[in-house]
């Protein structure tokens, strides 16, 4: 079952991969006029060393909407520097379209340990 924008609410972890990649999470509710959505977000997919695959940062994907108030909601995406700005749909339909993009199994806030329920 896919966790609910209640669920998701407070909802911050990292995982670390063998393979040298790192999926964190963090979304919260906030009434800050910065983030007109009443959602403050990241969902990072990337290298813990930034390489020729990966932005400066070491970013392979990222949603985030840091700069909400003044450039929406966006996409990073490796190798381009530039992100793109996307619809947000809600809460719960972006934290579904990351994990269906990245080729890591989903953990989350719906069952006690992380892991994925799918």
């Amino acid at each position: 079952m896919d966790p609910t924008a209640d669920e998701l609410d407070g909802y911050n972890n990292a995982t670390v991969y063998e393979d040298e990649t790192v999926v964190r999470v963090s979304i919260r509710r906030t009434d800050d006029d910065t983030y007109p959505s009443g959602w403050r977000y990241t969902l990072h997919y990337g290298a813990l060393t930034a390489g020729p695959e990966t932005l400066d940062d070491g970013t392979i994907r990222r949603y985030d909407n840091s700069h909400e108030d003044t450039k929406g909601h966006e996409v990073h995406v490796a190798p381009d520097p530039e992100p793109e700005l996307i619809e947000f749909s809600g809460i719960e339909e972006l934290y579904e379209r990351f994990w269906d993009e990245i080729p890591k199994l989903r953990f989350g806030p719906s069952n006690a340990n992380g892991d994925t329920n799918d």
